[in-house]
């Protein structure tokens, strides 16, 4: 009876050490908010979600699901025009702009988005401020991927969710995600903006293996050539 239970116990622990998702050795982890700024647009990255992971729409384990909150902090309406990804070899990836993307594994090739690093010089150097705000539920409303008409729910879900095209009028904040591919050694998420004809960019530089937990934010500063 003893061999018995013992067999039994040694089963459970072996299913359920099966069954639970370790997260990839590579994978960006975020022990808490990052928030940087400019003059007139504030982005705060709240999580990192990927397959398994709770209420998450990626559906494969090639991307990553970036809860971000963005607020307005000028006196005129704004435009978040893309969130990108910085590799380590100084080129853009652009984001998901389908739900259907989600569901294969990323293309990188064809998700590059066009432009390279800015130079240091394009960026304005700051001060890490300690954060003191309020950090909404990026998950809120999340559509989970296992429900009947699963599919469906999510591809609804993603066009509410996505961070594209996303205008605010002043003092407006809204929660979004952008979903990008799961890259080894990404750098910083940047996110591009337009208000009044002038294109700038915030960039939040990732955390990596040892690197100490940020809870603060960075004033940045528009693109080189921007008003």
């Amino acid at each position: 009876m003893r061999v018995l239970l013992a067999l039994f116990f040694l089963t459970f622990v072996v299913a359920g050490c099966a069954g639970s998702k370790a997260p990839s050795a590579d994978r960006v982890t975020l022990t808490g908010p990052i928030r940087m700024q400019s003059a007139d647009l504030a982005v705060t990255l709240v999580r990192i979600a990927g397959k398994g992971d709770k209420e998450t729409l990626v559906d494969d384990p090639g991307w990553l699901e970036y809860g971000i909150e963005i607020e307005n902090l000028s006196t005129n309406a704004l435009t978040v025009l893309n969130v990108k990804l910085l590799g380590q070899d100084g080129a853009y990836v652009d984001s998901a702009k389908a739900y259907e993307q989600l569901i294969a594994p990323p293309d990188v090739s064809a998700e590059l988005a066009g432009d390279v690093a800015a130079t240091a010089a394009g960026v304005a150097a700051g001060q890490i401020i300690p954060f003191g705000g309020q950090i909404f539920s990026v998950v809120s409303g999340a559509v989970s991927t296992t429900s009947a008409g699963a599919r469906t729910n999510a591809k609804r879900a993603f066009g509410l969710r996505v961070l594209k095209n996303v205008e605010l009028a002043p003092a407006g904040k809204v929660e979004r995600s952008a979903f990008l591919p799961d890259i080894t050694g990404a750098k910083a998420l940047a996110v591009d903006y337009v208000q009044d004809g002038a294109t700038g960019r915030i960039e939040i530089t990732l955390p990596t293996t040892g690197m100490e937990p940020r809870t603060g934010y960075r004033t940045g500063g528009r693109l080189a050539g921007s008003r």
